[in-house]
C-alpha cells in the first residue's frame, strides 16, 4: 500500500506542529523545513484546520498550532480521513463495474482483510508516539529554538 502525497504531507505537518510546543507555525515554515511545495503544504494545513487537528490565526505573527493534544491524535484516523475514497484497487473505490471479473472475484476479500489489518496497526499509535523524540525531530527540522 502506498499513501498519497497528501497523506504524507498531512502527517509531516502534524509532526512539525507537535514538536513546535504550541508555537505558531506558518505553512511556509513547514514546507521549507521538509523541502516540499509550499502550495501543497498550504492545502494540507487548510485540511488539518477543517478536520479539527489544527487551529489557524491569520495576519502577522499568525500561523497554525495543534488543536488536539498529540496523544489524542491517532495516526490511523488521520490516514483514514486523508485517504478517504482511495481504495487499494479500483473495485475498492466504488468502481463503475469496469473490471471484467468484479462480480465473481474473491481478491477483494483478501485486500479488505489486509486493509483492515493495516489500519488496526495504525490505530494503535498516536502522534505522541510518532514524536517521542521531539528534540531530535525539532533539531533535524531546524526549528528556531534549535538554530543556534
Amino acid at each position: 500500500m502506498q499513501l498519497t502525497a497528501f497523506t504524507d504531507y498531512s502527517l509531516r505537518a502534524l509532526i512539525y506542529l507537535a514538536v513546535s510546543d504550541g508555537r505558531q507555525v506558518s505553512s511556509r515554515e513547514i514546507a521549507e523545513s521538509y523541502g516540499i511545495s509550499v502550495h501543497h503544504v498550504a492545502k494540507v494545513c487548510k485540511w488539518l484546520v477543517n478536520e479539527g487537528y489544527a487551529t489557524a490565526t491569520r495576519g502577522k505573527g499568525g500561523g497554525l498550532r495543534l488543536a488536539i493534544a498529540p496523544e489524542k491524535i491517532k495516526i490511523g484516523e488521520v490516514v483514514r480521513r486523508a485517504e478517504r475514497g482511495t481504495g487499494l484497487v479500483e473495485c475498492m473505490r466504488g468502481s463503475d463495474g469496469s473490471c471484467a471479473i468484479e462480480s465473481a472475484c474473491c481478491l477483494i476479500a483478501v485486500l479488505n482483510d489486509a486493509h483492515r489489518a493495516f489500519f488496526e496497526t495504525l490505530d494503535r499509535y498516536s502522534l505522541a508516539d510518532a514524536t517521542a523524540n521531539k528534540r531530535g525531530i525539532a533539531r533535524l527540522l531546524r526549528q528556531p529554538e534549535f538554530e543556534s
